[in-house]
């Protein structure tokens, strides 16, 4: 059985399929987490070295903190070529980067807590 190639995502097409998986995908992550969290943003930024992917988030077991994850997305992830698995790949960076650091740490003086 022969497969049909996937049509290519223009750099644009990527980001924005990115963004609607991966906001969907944390959005049931965190509703299912141990410690169940609220997704508030998702924010890309261009700069000089790719896009950037800024996340704000809070987990219900951390009241009162923001949380705040930046991670480089273009090139890095979109190198994978499904954004849909480079939106599940991102999250799970996310959960992992809260759980092993950012819980350990203490906010900065406006109850945040960045990468």
């Amino acid at each position: 059985m022969e497969r049909t190639p996937r049509r290519e995502l223009s750099p644009e097409e990527w980001l924005a399929q990115f963004q609607r998986a991966a906001e969907a995908s944390m959005r049931s992550q965190f509703a299912t987490e141990e410690d169940r969290g609220t997704l508030r943003e998702l924010a890309f930024d261009s700069r000089e070295d790719g896009v950037w992917a800024t996340v704000t988030f809070s987990m219900d077991s951390h009241p009162g903190i923001t949380f705040v994850r930046n991670q480089r997305v273009v090139p890095d992830l979109s190198e994978e070529g499904d954004p849909d698995f480079a939106a599940m790949l991102f999250g799970t960076h996310l959960i992992e980067w809260f759980y092993t650091e950012a819980r350990r740490r203490t906010p900065d003086a406006d109850g945040v807590i960045r990468n």
